[in-house]
């Protein structure tokens, strides 16, 4: 790598693309996810598609989220992770106490 190329998503295509990407990511991983809970609920399946091509379409998501989000914490002024991390932390234990568990039973 030279100096002159992208460290990262943002520096090749910009804090509005990448927040874009983020976004369509998002809806992605939102949109495999309903559709496996169909399949699971036995609820308007969708056709063509078995469980475990449901299942792989999730991991696919879930991985391109994944990456984006680790590229939306680089964007400088804009991201705060340690902000991130008292967040989680409150989240997890929050989560945790409604539902009667241990706040270190949830994976973040």
């Amino acid at each position: 790598m030279t100096d002159k190329e992208p460290k990262a998503l943002v520096d090749a295509i910009g804090v509005p693309a990448t927040l874009e990407q983020m976004a369509e990511e998002c809806n992605e991983l939102a949109h495999a996810c309903l559709k496996l809970a169909r399949y699971r609920r036995g609820e308007n399946l969708v056709h063509g598609k078995t469980y475990s091509e449901l299942v792989d379409n999730l991991h696919e998501e879930m991985a391109d989220v994944y990456v984006t989000l680790r590229e939306v914490r680089k964007i400088p002024d804009l991201i705060d992770n340690e902000k991130i991390g008292d967040t989680i932390d409150y989240k997890r234990k929050r989560m945790a106490k409604r539902l009667g568990v241990k706040a270190d039973s949830f994976i973040f």
